[in-house]
């Protein structure tokens, strides 16, 4: 799938364009070279001078334990391109232990992302051999608010014992970006602080 072909729809927000770029920028081959590429096209925008002067600042003094010689950075082409060997493997095996072993599962994804869409991550879940995934599918999705004076719904949420899935309504693949009132809701449930 090429930008070219959708007219520079951001795959991480289908609801913004990218910059163009030339045909071979734009492919989704996961070379090192395109991996750094994806990562400044449509991720580093998203890291804000203000987030990284918090984290550097405040956070910093806060947490005592970041090294000096040390700076947060919203997003790290490094990182990005190191972890290229797990884009794209399957992971189905791995969540079914930890939904055995009683461990808490969340999943969630933002709506308008088209890499991570919705669709997809019902599919891989309707894969898990837990045992209990019957009576998770059985339920019907339900409507969460950021704010409980608003009749305008922000999420869907299905949960049943250890597993809970989340579907951000109006946000790309940065949920707390798009969606921070959402996402901090979200946050609260799912360490039960709410």
């Amino acid at each position: 799938m090429k930008q070219t072909n959708t007219d520079g729809v951001n795959f991480y927000n289908i609801l913004t364009k990218s910059t163009p770029t030339s045909t071979m920028e734009s492919s989704l081959e996961f070379t090192q070279s395109h991996l750094v590429c994806l990562c400044q096209r449509h991720v580093r925008h998203l890291q804000r001078d203000a987030l990284s002067q918090l984290m550097n600042g405040p956070i910093r003094k806060k947490l005592k334990i970041i090294p000096e010689d040390q700076s947060w950075g919203g997003q790290a082409a490094n990182v990005f391109v190191n972890m290229a060997e797990d884009f794209m493997k399957p992971v189905i095996s791995i969540v079914d232990e930890l939904l055995e072993a009683g461990i808490n599962v969340t999943v969630y994804n933002g709506q308008l992302d088209l890499i991570v869409d919705t669709m997809g991550q019902e599919a891989w879940v309707r894969k898990l051999k837990w045992p209990e995934l019957p009576k998770f599918s059985q339920l019907k999705w339900k409507a969460l608010y950021s704010d409980p004076k608003s009749l305008e719904t922000s999420a869907f949420v299905k949960s049943y014992k250890n597993l809970a899935f989340y579907w951000i309504l109006k946000a790309g693949h940065m949920v707390p970006s798009d969606q921070g009132n959402m996402a901090l809701k979200m946050m609260r449930l799912v360490t039960q602080q709410d």
